[in-house]
């Protein structure tokens, strides 16, 4: 009888738990202790510099630029030598075809918003629901789905930081760590990054932010 009711009570602490917080608590606190709304909403660019890992011994130096509302590059170095892994000019979409060795365009890109979706997501047509807790390494993690027709997006919150520790979709699982604020954002300096169906992964680590940069437009000619 005890052990039933111990049970119970810590059944009923659980369910407790998960509703005394709901979706839009969570990922507003998340919003709030990475930088806040408005700063959220006024970042408009960014430069990342670092590193792509692909293997314990394999690893390249990358450019990464991001300007709202859904332009980008990537520009990657191979023994000194850089080239345009990929881009987005809000017209056309490029990538380097390692085959060819030579930049083609991408007519298979689908442009992402400079945003996460996260930020003003009901006004994205996002439903949010929390669905539970999961722990992922160390972090005990609030699960959050952002649910728009068919299309989901899992999200792992810190139960005691609010930083998104994990996000995933149909295609690829990111997992955040290493963060640090760089004016008044927080960024994870290291991404690892799997990809759904051929078993491949990479990691990124940034190890320089830079926000709100000027971009020159000269960096989207292509």
């Amino acid at each position: 009888m005890k052990t039933l009711i111990l049970t119970i009570l810590t059944t009923i602490n659980i369910v407790f738990s998960l509703h005394g917080q709901t979706a839009d608590q969570i990922i507003n606190k998340h919003l709030e202790v990475t930088g806040g709304l408005t700063a959220w909403k006024t970042f408009n660019s960014v430069i990342l510099n670092g590193e792509i890992v692909l293997g314990k011994e394999e690893s390249y130096k990358i450019k990464i630029l991001q300007q709202r509302p859904n332009l980008n590059k990537t520009r990657m170095y191979i023994q000194d030598r850089g080239i345009i892994l990929n881009g987005y000019n809000g017209k056309k979409a490029i990538k380097f075809n390692f085959t060819t060795n030579q930049i083609e365009e991408d007519l298979e890109y689908i442009p992402e918003s400079f945003d996460s979706d996260l930020l003003e997501y009901n006004s994205k047509g996002f439903q949010a629901i929390l669905i539970g807790t999961e722990k992922i390494g160390n972090s005990d993690c609030f699960k959050v789905k952002l649910i728009k027709n068919t299309n989901t997006i899992t999200y792992f919150f810190d139960k005691n930081t609010y930083q998104l520790i994990r996000e995933s979709n149909p295609q690829e699982i990111k997992t955040y760590s290493d963060f640090t604020k760089v004016s008044t954002l927080t960024f994870p300096m290291k991404t690892e990054v799997q990809i759904i169906g051929d078993n491949s992964n990479f990691t990124l680590v940034i190890d320089k932010v830079q926000v709100n940069p000027v971009i020159s437009p000269k960096e989207f000619n292509f």
